[in-house]
């Protein structure tokens, strides 16, 4: 399989590291080997329950992320933005997370998949972290950015691994679009580096209390 943009080392080097020894963990790829193919139907796509529970969690999962992100740039904008050279920025991120947004809700409609029940948590907890974040500081507002899209890189990157082996054309704009959602957070992962997301006070404590975090509410949301 093609190596999945991570061109920009600075950046992403912590992607590639945290890749390694993917199928070793991956409970899907041996599943995977075994079942029966997915059939098409009337040109109606037909999945196995495993398969079918698998895309319903990548789906409710990655719609509550995106309202996560969409409120954690409205929080540190409730903050920020009154700085000139930080207000821009910050809205062409929230703007690029609202239409990721977007396109959730609809994989949500298509698939006919039940949201997450922690949706309005998503929602409130996002908003608060980057309430929170922003009033450390700029720096710390990039390492929450830095944090969230690190762990969300990482997370699509996982989703695309697995759909990989459902060959059927009905899911390639699902597989597109996850694709485009991930490049365009590892944009914003960079944005904050080169916006002193590494120069922030305790910044190692603070980038790994955020993105285990995300990775709870990853699991979380997945299964609720």
């Amino acid at each position: 399989m093609t190596p999945l943009l991570l061109r920009a080392a600075a950046g992403r080097a912590v992607l590639t590291r945290s890749m390694s020894g993917y199928a070793a963990r991956n409970p899907y790829l041996k599943d995977f080997q075994f079942k029966n193919q997915v059939q098409v139907l009337d040109g109606e796509l037909t999945l196995s329950s495993e398969e079918h529970a698998m895309i319903d969690r990548f789906i409710r999962v990655n719609q509550a992320g995106e309202t996560a992100a969409v409120t954690i740039y409205k929080g540190q904008m409730a903050v920020l933005g009154g700085k000139p050279d930080l207000r821009d920025l910050l809205i062409h991120m929230r703007d690029q997370e609202v239409e990721h947004l977007n396109i959730m809700d609809q994989h949500i409609r298509d698939f006919k998949v039940r949201p997450t029940l922690l949706q309005p948590v998503a929602a409130v907890g996002g908003y608060f972290l980057g309430m929170v974040s922003a009033l450390l500081g700029v720096k710390s507002a990039m390492t929450c950015t830095e944090a969230v899209e690190t762990r969300i890189g990482m997370h699509y990157n996982d989703q695309l691994r697995e759909l990989h082996f459902l060959k059927h054309a009905q899911l390639d704009e699902l597989k597109r679009t996850i694709a485009k959602c991930r490049d365009e957070e590892l944009e914003h992962l960079d944005t904050a580096v080169d916006h002193g997301a590494r120069m922030a006070p305790l910044y190692k404590l603070q980038f790994e209390a955020i993105k285990n975090g995300c990775g709870v509410a990853i699991w979380l949301c997945e299964r609720i």
